[in-house]
């Protein structure tokens, strides 16, 4: 059993372990395998509490990222570089839609690496629900491509081109997965709402997964968890 008093990271002082499962009275995904950083819970909290205050609706997924099985570690691996080309290319995805609305792209993400020489990314998108209300279809184009308009296939052209490939390269494989419910196992999405608690427990539940302490690589020099700036 855990003990329930607050201890800091022994890689960073700074850094404060949290194994409660309730966090400002939002529920909290703990594992066997060690306690959240409280604060990138409260991060994570803030943000998705902006988001909420700012827009009627926010629409929320949460994907993971990786590098091909076939690409050797190399330079590409050793910053979050690629993370802030991948956003980059996102907004360009989503601006040149023309849609009616902003879609106000908001975020939190984490870089974690357990047992691959290569890390990969969790990530969770935040949307103004008036522009983007779903995932869309996941499964490839008929030639094997991601080239469909929707924000799964936006999300996969934009990791594509942050890592020097083309958008409608067909040859990866599912380099990018959407993240089920720990308990439906099912495809997780929810419509965020300031007034609707219900909704947002579900929604720090599932960004706390993002704040868990096990697999972050700390000792590697590199910022392993943020948010969108305001």
């Amino acid at each position: 059993m855990y003990p329930t008093h607050l201890l800091r990271h022994p890689a960073n002082d700074k850094l404060r372990r949290y194994w409660a499962e309730q966090y400002h009275g939002y529920s909290v995904m703990q594992t066997n395998n060690g306690p959240q950083i409280e604060n990138y819970l409260a991060s994570a909290l803030s943000t998705l509490q902006h988001c909420v205050h700012q827009q009627r609706l926010t629409f929320a997924v949460r994907m993971d990222l990786r590098f091909p099985d076939a690409m050797p570690r190399c330079s590409l691996h050793n910053s979050n570089e690629v993370l802030t080309r991948f956003f980059r290319h996102l907004r360009y995805e989503l601006d040149r839609v023309g849609l009616k609305y902003s879609h106000n792209l908001r975020y939190i993400w984490t870089r974690e690496q357990a047992n691959s020489a290569k890390p990969h990314y969790h990530i969770m998108p935040l949307l103004n629900k008036d522009a983007v209300d779903s995932i869309g279809n996941t499964a490839p184009s008929d030639d094997g491509s991601y080239s469909r308009n929707n924000l799964f296939h936006r999300v996969y052209r934009a990791w594509l081109k942050s890592m020097g490939f083309d958008g409608d390269d067909p040859r990866f494989g599912q380099l990018v997965n959407v993240s089920e419910h720990p308990i439906t196992k099912r495809y997780w999405s929810a419509v965020l709402h300031r007034d609707d608690f219900m909704v947002m427990d579900e929604a720090m539940f599932m960004a706390s997964y993002l704040c868990k302490e096990h697999s972050k690589p700390f000792g590697q020099g590199i910022k392993v968890f943020d948010c969108s700036r305001r």
